[in-house]
């Protein structure tokens, strides 16, 4: 009786299936297998060489640090011992510059005074007495020397990164006067005073220094020095502020006058 379930062609397909997996996990093992010697060796060697290599980093440790600051410097940015350093002076920074180590123009105010110049006629009278009035327009300069700044001129926090610069006070140079800014006016008198004052160059430069002089009193009075002083700590700044940022970018200069 013949059996319908049965199936040899399906049959040789399955048998086929089952060798081909069998092959594969075969291949699998035994690449594990061929692996395992390759992993122990470099478990091995990462056991005897990682600790001699922490070893030479401890040592090297050893020859630079970068906390350890140099001598003879002002701060130490990076220091690697035997390999080198990276170190700071402020002091050569400033003092080193020596275009700007000069007399520095801080602040410029404009004066005037007015002076009345009389030549009395014959008699003292009236009459024969002739009036000028003389303006003078003259400009103040004032400066500030940094030529003789020294080195105890300039200090600096480490912990507060601040740079103190002290420098003198401004100083007012002789009032500018310049020939053609001085006004001569009408000259006035009585009715028999006739012709133009006339007067000496020696006559003419002493009422000149007369008008000067006032000058620097009205100067005073208005307190132009005080506002000198601080353009000048704001001159001062913006020349060095850079420089200090630029060998110290954390750092901020601080102007004061000694």
């Amino acid at each position: 009786m013949e059996n319908k379930n049965f199936n040899e062609e399906e049959l040789l397909k399955k048998v086929s299936k089952a060798a081909e997996k069998g092959v594969a996990k075969g291949s699998i093992k035994n690449g594990i297998i061929s692996t395992i010697p390759t992993i122990l060796i470099i478990a091995l060697l990462a056991y005897l060489i990682v600790p001699k290599i922490n070893a030479l980093n401890n040592g090297l440790k050893g020859f630079y640090t970068t906390d350890k600051p140099v001598e003879n410097h002002d701060m130490t940015i990076e220091n690697n011992g035997i390999f080198g350093y990276t170190a700071v002076d402020f002091e050569n920074a400033i003092l080193g510059d020596g275009e700007k180590l000069k007399k520095i123009e801080v602040f410029k105010q404009d004066v005037s005074d007015a002076t009345t110049t009389t030549d009395t006629g014959l008699f003292n009278l009236s009459v024969f007495t002739k009036n000028q009035i003389i303006t003078y327009n003259g400009t103040a300069i004032y400066t500030v020397d940094l030529s003789n700044l020294k080195q105890s001129d300039i200090t600096f926090d480490e912990e507060s990164k601040t740079i103190t610069l002290k420098i003198p006070h401004s100083f007012q140079e002789e009032i500018n006067i310049p020939e053609d800014k001085i006004h001569f006016g009408s000259t006035t008198g009585g009715l028999l005073a006739f012709g133009d004052i006339k007067m000496t160059a020696e006559e003419a430069a002493k009422i000149q220094a007369g008008a000067r002089k006032k000058m620097e009193e009205k100067l005073q009075e208005d307190n132009i020095l005080e506002t000198a002083d601080r353009f000048a700590k704001l001159v001062v700044w913006e020349m060095y502020s850079p420089i200090i940022k630029g060998v110290a970018k954390d750092y901020s200069l601080e102007v004061e006058f000694k």
